[in-house]
């Protein structure tokens, strides 16, 4: 008795400590099959274990094979494209590679094209940390791609294609989880079509981020203007439902009474429209620029990096010339410097000290000063001006013809009397 259970326990220990040199996999099978389908459809080959998972919703259709010998593989692969059921059966020699792959996900997952996605990447991750960290293992060429942003920082992610799925299972098998400088690499199927479809919306996203365009924004914009004009078609769906029937004026009624509502209503558009321009031309929704002390001279910069800020403006200058206060103009779309600024100085002597440096570089880029008269030589000028304008442009034309035609009543009325 014991002899037999030390046999028993060889027998364990040599298939536990087995190299899976003679494995197959099965794909195609039917999601109802057996082990005892797979043993008929293989006879007269020598079985040893059969790797099959009943996920009837999930499976993937496939099943590994350990067989015993060379000559049961070459049997073996001679049944490929036959029958179980009503579907045919291809065969292929696999590696153990695959076959922990395919444990490991239970044989959910069907992968067929040699692509890997990369999470996990460092930011300053370059395609020669890829191939290092693949070591010997064979990269189709071009088959390397990393997410980046417009400043060429990687975002974390990518893609590689390898030259064949042996080379694919063997990747994934043994540098998933792995280490790329102090971060590690987390590694998972992937296709073709998922690695292009990122690369082409990358690239996308990355020429409206440089053009200064925003997707989101643009989206909302577009689903305002959708549906404010749902509502005004709604409105005027109900109001042609709902239209009040109009009643025929008597004959009594003179044409002046009916058409003088009518003339005060428009006069009253009019007079609100005329309101609502001297709002929109008000000096404060216009201008967005803080207050300015008087009589200072302006003094325009154009060319600057775009990652100026006010410091380096200061430093450009020479200590004979400070500027009293700086103004970097933003871009409207992007919000980000757009080489442009406005530069403050107190006097005359000064503006001439910073003309000198026309064409004097900051950084790699040479900066255009030029000198624009003075600058509000009183911004309060400047607002008094704006509120004039307004003030004009509030009273509406029905306002003066009403006044004219008052004064003419009146003066009608004097020569009566």
């Amino acid at each position: 008795m014991s002899r037999e259970r030390d046999r028993q326990d060889d027998r364990s220990s040599s298939k536990s400590l087995r190299s899976h040199d003679y494995l197959i996999k099965l794909r195609g099978i039917p999601y109802s099959s057996n082990k005892d389908d797979i043993k008929k459809f293989l006879y007269p080959c020598r079985i040893d274990t059969i790797h099959l998972f009943n996920n009837r919703v999930g499976s993937s259709g496939e099943c590994l094979v350990d067989l015993e010998s060379e000559t049961d593989v070459k049997d073996a692969l001679r049944k490929t494209n036959q029958f179980i059921g009503n579907r045919y059966i291809e065969i292929f020699r696999t590696t153990i590679h695959e076959y922990n792959f395919f444990i490991k996900h239970k044989g959910m997952i069907s992968w067929r094209e040699p692509v890997i996605r990369m999470n996990g990447l460092p930011y300053s991750c370059t395609m020669a940390d890829v191939q290092n960290f693949f070591k010997d293992i064979a990269i189709a060429r071009n088959g390397i791609y990393i997410t980046r942003d417009m400043t060429d920082n990687a975002l974390g992610g990518g893609y590689v294609a390898f030259v064949t799925m042996d080379s694919a299972y063997k990747a994934i098998d043994m540098y998933d989880q792995k280490h790329i400088q102090h971060r590690y690499i987390q590694l998972s199927p992937s296709t073709y079509d998922e690695a292009k479809k990122t690369i082409t919306n990358d690239a996308y996203l990355n020429g409206k981020r440089f053009a200064g365009e925003n997707d989101d924004e643009d989206k909302n914009k577009n689903n305002r203007r959708n549906n404010r004009s749902r509502q005004r078609s709604r409105s005027t769906s109900r109001n042609r439902r709902y239209r009040p029937v109009e009643h025929r004026h008597s004959p009594s009624i003179s044409s002046r009474s009916r058409s003088r509502p009518q003339s005060e209503s428009t006069n009253q558009q009019s007079h609100d429209d005329s309101r609502r321009r001297s709002r929109s031309r008000s000096p404060i929704r216009r201008s967005s620029h803080t207050s300015i002390h008087n009589g200072e001279y302006l003094v325009k910069m154009r060319g600057m990096p775009y990652t100026v800020v006010e410091n380096d403006i200061r430093e450009f200058f020479p200590s004979s010339c400070q500027p009293v206060h700086i103004e970097i103009i933003n871009d409207r779309r992007t919000n980000r410097p757009n080489g442009d600024a406005h530069i403050y100085f107190n006097t005359m002597d000064a503006v001439n000290e910073a003309v000198k440096n026309d064409r004097k570089y900051m950084g790699s880029r040479y900066v255009e000063i030029y000198f624009d008269s003075q600058c509000l030589s009183s911004s309060d000028q400047r607002r008094s001006k704006s509120n004039d304008s307004s003030h004009r442009s509030s009273r509406s034309p029905s306002q003066t013809k009403n006044d004219e035609n008052s004064r003419s009543r009146s003066g009608s009325e004097d020569k009566i009397i």
